[in-house]
């Protein structure tokens, strides 16, 4: 019997392939790259918008907080105050200094 010999034929990388592989790599490069940005930009416009919410509750408690202090400074307040301590207005140590004296 005579033996059979096989040629293998070797294979040759044409441009062709190199393109496609090139092509499909950069497909899915964009495919993957555009899904990071869009999750990462849905994530930065959450922290955004938690942020500005947090920011208008501060701005709603400094308003409070103001209109409480402008109460605290009144002099009718000061006056109160002095007067359950036991303490008098004495007008005559007074001193009024106006512009120009």
């Amino acid at each position: 019997m005579a033996k059979i010999v096989k040629k293998t034929k070797k294979r040759k990388i044409k441009i062709e392939g190199i393109a496609t592989l090139f092509l499909v790599f950069s497909l899915c490069s964009v495919l993957f790259s555009s899904l990071f940005i869009r999750t990462q930009k849905n994530h930065l416009t959450m922290k955004i918008e938690d942020i500005e919410a947090e920011c208008a509750t501060l701005k709603e408690s400094n308003s409070q907080l103001s209109i409480e202090i402008q109460n605290l400074v009144s002099k009718d307040r000061v006056y109160e105050v002095a007067s359950n301590d036991g303490l008098t207005q004495d007008t005559t140590n007074v001193v009024n200094i106006g512009s120009g004296e």
